[in-house]
C-alpha cells in the first residue's frame, strides 16, 4: 500500500529536475492563475491535457486509488437529482443494495443543508457544490485525492469546518493534494507549497499583503426589499419575508454564509428569477438602472457563444460602443490576455480566471449603470486581485457595483456598505466611507 506520493517536475525550459516527495497529510500548494497548477492536477490524475512547455511530470508514484475535485463544480455534477449524484460512483463498487442504501443514507446525513434530495443540482450554491463534490469523492474511499481551487466558494467558518472534516480522512491513510488561489488556506495543511512555471518549493513563512489602494466616489444607489420569499420547490423556502432598505451606497457588498441566498437575491433584482411574495426595488438616482451580472459560473453569461460573438451582441443591443473596443481590447492585452488567442475560443476552454477578468473588462467599458459581480476574485491570486482592485477603482468612477463573495478582506477594501444576509444587517464600511467624495 502507498502512503506517501513521488513525482519529478522537469523543467524543461529552464533545464532543471525538481523530486517532490510527499507524504500522508494534507497539502496545500499556493499558486496564481496561469501557474500550472491545473496542468499539475491532470498530470498526477493521467487526465489528458496540453502540453506545457515550462515543465512535465516525470517518475511518477502515486496511488491507483484517486479522486480529483475540479475547480469549477458544475462539470463535475452529472446527474439531474441530488439523490442519484450522491449513489452514482457508489453503484460501480457496491453490489450489495442494502449496503448501498445504507452508505447513502450516511452521506446524506453529512449533507444536512438538502432538504430535498430531488432537487437539480444546479440550484445548489456554488459553496453547497464544492461541499457536494467533496462528499462524493471521499465516498470512494481514495488513497489520495486532488483538490483544484476548491473550498474557494466557502466562507471562512464553513471552509474551516470542512478541512476538519477532511482531516478526519487522513485517519484513513489519505493523502491530499489542495491546490489553491488563496494564500491564506496555508493555515490548514501540514505542508504548504508554492507553485510557478519555473519552481515548486515548500515554504515555511508567509506573509499576507494585500496593497488595495481605493477610494469609493459617494453612491446615489439605493435597495428596496419588502416582504421578499422565494424557493425552488415547495419543501425549501430559501428566502423568508426578507425586509430592509439601504441608501446612498456605490458599491455594496453581500456577505453570508453558503445557500443563504446571495446569489438568488441577485438573480431576484436582475429580473432573472421571480419572487414568490413581496417585491425588489433597486434605483441609482430614482431611476431603474441598466444591470449586467457576472454569474459565479462565468460560463454561464456566454452559452455556447464565444467572446468575439458576445461583444458582437453587446455592439448589435447598443451596450457597447463600437469606438470603445479597441480601448476594452487593449486593456486585455494590458493585463496579460492575449486577445487574438482567445476570442474565439470556446467558454469551456478558456481558464476560469482569463474568462472572469475578460468579461469583467468587457462589461465595464459597456453603458450599464449597475455590474453585479458574483464571487469576481475566485481563481486569483495575490497579484491578480491587486489587478483587478485597480479595474474596479476605475468602474466606481463612473458606475456602481454590487459585489457577492467570502473573500471578506476584498469585501472590505472595495464595499462602502456590507449587507449581511445572515443577520440581516447593514454594515457601513467606515474605512471607505471616509474616502467618499
Amino acid at each position: 500500500m502507498i502512503n506517501q506520493i513521488n513525482f519529478c517536475l522537469d523543467y524543461v525550459k529552464f533545464q532543471k529536475k525538481k523530486p517532490i516527495n510527499m507524504n500522508q497529510g494534507l497539502h496545500i500548494i499556493y499558486g496564481e492563475s496561469g501557474s500550472g497548477k491545473t496542468h499539475l492536477i491532470r498530470s498526477l490524475a493521467n487526465i489528458n491535457t496540453i502540453n506545457n512547455e515550462y515543465f512535465k511530470v516525470i517518475d511518477l508514484n502515486i496511488p491507483e486509488s484517486l479522486q480529483v475535485v475540479f475547480q469549477n463544480p458544475e462539470n463535475q455534477i452529472l446527474a439531474h437529482k441530488l439523490s442519484f449524484e450522491l449513489s452514482f460512483g457508489l453503484e460501480s463498487s457496491i453490489r450489495d443494495s442494502r449496503l448501498l442504501q445504507s452508505k447513502v443514507k450516511k452521506l446524506k446525513s453529512t449533507l444536512p443543508f438538502i432538504k430535498n434530495w430531488e432537487r437539480h443540482p444546479s440550484t445548489l450554491s456554488g459553496g453547497e457544490m464544492e461541499i457536494l463534490n467533496l462528499v462524493t469523492a471521499f465516498s470512494m474511499n481514495p488513497k489520495l485525492v486532488l483538490i483544484d481551487d476548491g473550498l474557494s466558494f466557502l466562507n471562512s467558518d464553513i471552509k474551516s469546518d470542512w478541512v476538519k472534516w477532511m482531516q478526519k480522512q487522513i485517519d484513513h491513510q489519505t493523502i491530499i493534494l489542495w491546490f489553491t488561489s488563496d494564500i491564506s488556506d496555508f493555515a490548514y495543511s501540514n505542508s504548504n507549497w508554492m507553485i510557478s512555471l519555473s519552481d515548486f518549493i515548500e515554504v515555511n513563512n508567509h506573509t499576507l499583503n494585500n496593497n488595495y489602494n481605493i477610494s469609493v466616489p459617494k453612491g446615489k444607489m439605493s435597495l428596496n426589499i419588502k416582504n421578499l420569499s422565494f424557493n425552488f420547490d415547495k419543501k425549501s423556502q430559501l428566502i423568508q419575508n426578507w425586509n430592509f432598505k439601504i441608501s446612498s451606497t456605490r458599491s455594496l457588498g453581500l456577505a453570508g454564509k453558503n445557500g443563504v441566498g446571495k446569489t438568488t437575491l441577485s438573480q431576484l433584482l436582475t429580473g432573472t428569477l421571480q419572487p414568490s411574495n413581496g417585491s425588489t426595488s433597486i434605483l441609482i438616482e430614482n431611476s431603474k438602472p441598466s444591470i449586467a451580472m457576472l454569474d459565479q459560473f462565468p460560463e454561464r453569461i456566454l452559452g455556447p457563444n464565444s467572446l468575439e460573438s458576445f461583444i458582437d451582441l453587446l455592439i448589435n443591443n447598443q451596450k457597447l460602443y463600437p469606438r470603445l473596443l479597441n480601448k476594452c481590447i487593449k486593456q486585455l492585452n494590458s493585463h496579460q490576455i492575449n486577445w487574438e488567442i482567445i476570442k474565439n475560443k470556446s467558454a469551456l476552454d478558456i481558464p476560469w480566471f482569463t474568462l472572469r477578468m475578460s468579461l469583467i473588462i468587457i462589461l465595464s467599458h459597456c453603458n450599464y449603470d449597475l455590474l453585479i459581480l458574483d464571487e469576481p476574485t475566485f481563481g486569483f491570486g495575490l497579484k491578480q486581485k491587486e489587478d483587478l482592485s485597480k479595474i474596479f477603482r476605475e468602474i466606481l468612477a463612473q458606475k456602481h457595483l454590487i459585489l457577492i463573495s467570502h473573500d471578506m478582506p476584498f469585501f472590505m477594501s472595495h464595499c462602502d456598505q456590507i449587507y449581511d444576509l445572515d443577520n440581516q444587517t447593514i454594515i457601513n464600511n467606515k474605512n471607505i466611507l471616509i474616502n467618499a467624495n
